[in-house]
């Protein structure tokens, strides 16, 4: 079993858990790591990894730090986050890590949880699309109603952003993930987290956030794609053939 250690249970009202994990383009990671810290949520409980495999050291003096899932509350809006460094590839750890994760909802009486993520798509012009998806049919109208497209066919979610929600649906716990678009999962992706984030907070309405953050890291992220496609093309004209 994963260690896990409570410093104190918030006193909340059938509140909402949002639990991600970082996924392609760390779209649901910088959507945690933003809503934590935008928030200033309270830090409350955390489930101890198998994570580094390795220590640190410096001039001879060996460091070690455990890595941790970690659980945060907001008291005024009544939420509950579950955020971690990184996503367990290994499937008894990653069920271990979801159960643990909804004991601890069913533990605060959480109402609904929701997950969020990136979902890949081929390279386009067009504006990437916000997909959703529930355990509970009666919540389709809620994503519809923010004109999130169904994840239609037969397909996978994978990961914990996956799992965690058919872990909610056995422990009869109503689960949602809202899921962006993104055309490069090696690339981090903060539109893709601005767009789930600010869909999510009118579904759960709340007041909208300054996304300002965000925006100025997808500007940044897009000035480096411009000179790396500028440096590509430089290059592919040097291997050109020469004329005689």
């Amino acid at each position: 079993m994963l260690g896990q250690k409570i410093h104190k249970l918030p006193k909340l009202k059938n509140p909402i858990m949002i639990a991600a994990l970082p996924d392609m383009g760390n779209v649901a990671g910088i959507g945690m790591d933003f809503l934590v810290k935008k928030l200033k949520a309270k830090l409350f409980a955390e489930i101890y990894a198998f994570w580094p495999p390795a220590v640190c050291y410096e001039n001879g003096i060996i460091k070690y730090e455990q890595s941790s899932y970690k659980f945060h509350f907001r008291q005024k809006e009544n939420l509950v986050f579950f955020s971690g460094d990184f996503n367990p590839s290994d499937p008894r750890r990653l069920y271990e890590l979801c159960y643990q994760v909804v004991d601890m909802a069913k533990k605060l009486k959480v109402n609904t949880l929701y997950s969020i993520g990136a979902a890949l798509r081929q390279p386009s012009p067009a504006e990437p699309k916000l997909f959703g998806a529930t355990t509970n049919p009666k919540l389709l109208a809620v994503l519809r109603k923010e004109k999130l497209e169904l994840l239609q066919g037969n397909s996978q979610i994978t990961g914990f952003n996956g799992l965690i929600l058919g872990i909610a649906k056995e422990k009869k716990l109503d689960s949602v993930c809202i899921l962006g678009e993104i055309d490069n999962p090696n690339v981090i992706q903060p539109k893709a987290a601005e767009m789930i984030l600010a869909a999510l907070l009118r579904i759960l309405k709340l007041e909208p956030l300054d996304m300002k953050e965000l925006e100025d890291e997808e500007k940044r992220k897009k000035f480096m794609e411009q000179q790396m496609n500028y440096m590509d093309g430089l290059a592919r004209k040097d291997n050109q053939a020469g004329i005689a």
